[in-house]
């Protein structure tokens, strides 16, 4: 009799959490959120029954959140490093628009996906599941890289907090573009997003 250790058990329980997610996300890039049932998602993770993805995940809620979780931390690994290695508060800005704009290239049918599931998906009595309370950790690193800037003198006196959420606006709507039209030159785009941030936080 095989004996299944407790770290192999985690392995394959993350990874076939990780294929449903992954499912998920493709046939609601796809199809929409409505038409993503079980049955659909099941059907393109290759299992033999809902029972699996419902084994894993407690229902529809709990798998969605871990598409919006899925999405956005592939998002943040994506993004670290054009940050990471710049050497000054300005170019790292800079990085963390650049390196948006490439994900969402790179990332098309996950945009595509989270933005459905964040515009449509809600609690039972109708309020949005999703709000802007999920952008926090992201607010709160662009504020501490415009914070220093500003402590360095290479940024004007602003309210960080409000900058960041502007600019998650911005990039927001950069992100909507990229979801609806594949032909969209998202260089040039960026290049304008960047110098219209440079130009607001500059001192």
């Amino acid at each position: 009799m095989r004996v299944t250790a407790p770290s192999e058990r985690s392995f394959t329980t993350t990874a076939r959490r990780a294929q449903i997610v992954r499912a998920a996300i493709e046939t609601i890039a796809e199809l929409g959120l409505n038409q993503a049932s079980f049955a659909r998602i099941a059907q393109r993770a290759g299992l033999s029954s809902t029972r699996l993805i419902s084994y894993h995940f407690a229902g529809k809620d709990d798998l969605m959140q871990a598409v919006v979780d899925e999405v956005f931390s592939s998002a943040g690994q994506y993004i670290a490093p054009y940050v990471l290695a710049e050497p000054t508060p300005s170019a790292k800005l800079r990085g963390f628009i650049r390196g948006s704009a490439r994900y969402y290239t790179e990332h098309r049918r996950d945009v595509v996906a989270v933005r459905d599931v964040w515009a449509n998906f809600r609690h039972p009595d109708g309020t949005p599941r999703f709000g802007v309370d999920a952008h926090e950790p992201e607010f709160e690193v662009v504020a501490r890289i415009l914070r220093e800037g500003q402590a360095r003198g290479e940024f004007r006196e602003f309210d960080p907090r409000v900058v960041a959420i502007t600019l998650r606006q911005a990039l927001d709507g950069l992100a909507a573009f990229v979801a609806t039209d594949p032909d969209l030159d998202v260089e040039s785009y960026t290049s304008e997003l960047i110098a219209l941030f440079d130009r607001a936080t500059r001192a």
